[in-house]
This record gives structure tokens, C-alpha cells and sequence, in this order.
């Protein structure tokens, strides 16, 4: 579901009407992934909720401002059950320095130097957390594939059990805790 227009830029309200579509038209078992974000809006993080209460897994982008990711939403909805606020690292499993980072976040993502698609055509390398999430989404997609009756909690909890802990640390001090899909 599109909510941003081609330069990247939307409304709440937008985001808000794509998250409640999604809510009511989502063949479960569902994965949504938001790689996207801005100030704390808890009318966002609301629909995020009720969302993820009716059985669609959310993997929700932390954000890209080196800030504390429960500063923003959605990002800051990752403490609800059966959604993973998604941090990026690089490809030494290093917190990214423009990763948001705190409590709110669930899980670390390869996020700098991705190979993506390109808008007309072809790929292209990008790097944020808007590449992460996506890492998270997949994760989360695969397991519903074995899975598919599980809860969007069940979800979560099975991502982090599998997460790899590596020996870096984020910014706040808090161990990095790497998705880890290999054993699905």
C-alpha cells in the first residue's frame, strides 16, 4: 500500500488511511513493513497497534536521525506486541552513525550499502533504515511461511530469539541484537 507520493513526502492522515486498509483488506497471515517516519504522532502509533492486534506483523523503520527512535513514530510503537522497530548496522554489525537507537528498538538489520531497486528502472545502493526494516519484514514473512497460524507476537518473539547478539554496542549502550533468518 502506497502512502508517500514519488518525492518520498505524505500526510499522517495518509499514512493513517493506508495502515487502516491494510487492517481491513489484509489476507492473514500478513506482513507490513514501514519504512518511513517523523515526530511522535500517537494517532500513527494507534493505528499501528490495532493493526498488529488483528494479526498483521509490522516491521517499523527506526529512523535516521542518530536519535532515540521513541522520540518518533512509528518507530516508537515497536513496544507493542507484534511489532519490531528495525535499526540499521553496516557490514561490521556496528550501529550505523545515523541509526536511531533506545528502548524502542527490537532488532538490528544490515542498513548501509543495500542493493535496492531504483525509481524507473534497475537498482541502485541505499542506505538507511528504511533498508533495514525491510530485512525484519522478510524475516518475519519467512517464518509465517512454516508458521502461518502464529500470532504477530509469536512473530516478534521468534525474530528476537534467533537475533544473533553481537559484541558492539549502540549509542545508548544497549547490545546489538542482529536478525538472523537461518534457521527458519
Amino acid at each position: 500500500v502506497k502512502v508517500l507520493g514519488c518525492n518520498g513526502s505524505g500526510s499522517w492522515s495518509g499514512v493513517i488511511k493506508g495502515i487502516d486498509w491494510v487492517t481491513a483488506n489484509a489476507v492473514r497471515p500478513a506482513v507490513a513493513n514501514m519504512s518511513l517516519g517523523g515526530g511522535a504522532n500517537q494517532a500513527v502509533d494507534d493505528a499501528v497497534r490495532r493493526s498488529a492486534a488483528s494479526g498483521v506483523f509490522y516491521a517499523l523503520a527506526a529512523g535516521n536521525e542518530g536519535a532515540n527512535a521513541c522520540n518518533s513514530s512509528p518507530a516508537r510503537a515497536g513496544t507493542t506486541n507484534g511489532v519490531v522497530t528495525t535499526a540499521a548496522t553496516d557490514s561490521l554489525e556496528r550501529e550505523a552513525s545515523w541509526s536511531n537507537f533506545g528502548s524502542c528498538v527490537d532488532i538490528w538489520s544490515p542498513g548501509v550499502s543495500i542493493l535496492s531497486t531504483r525509481r524507473g528502472g534497475g537498482t541502485t545502493t541505499m542506505s538507511g533504515t528504511s533498508m533495514a526494516s525491510p530485512h525484519s519484514a522478510g524475516g518475519g514473512a519467512l517464518y509465517l511461511s512454516t508458521h502461518g497460524a502464529d500470532s504477530p507476537a509469536a512473530v516478534e518473539s521468534a525474530l528476537k530469539q534467533a537475533a544473533t547478539r553481537t559484541s558492539t554496542a549502540s549509542k545508548d549502550g544497549r547490545a546489538i541484537d542482529r536478525l538472523y533468518v537461518g534457521g527458519f
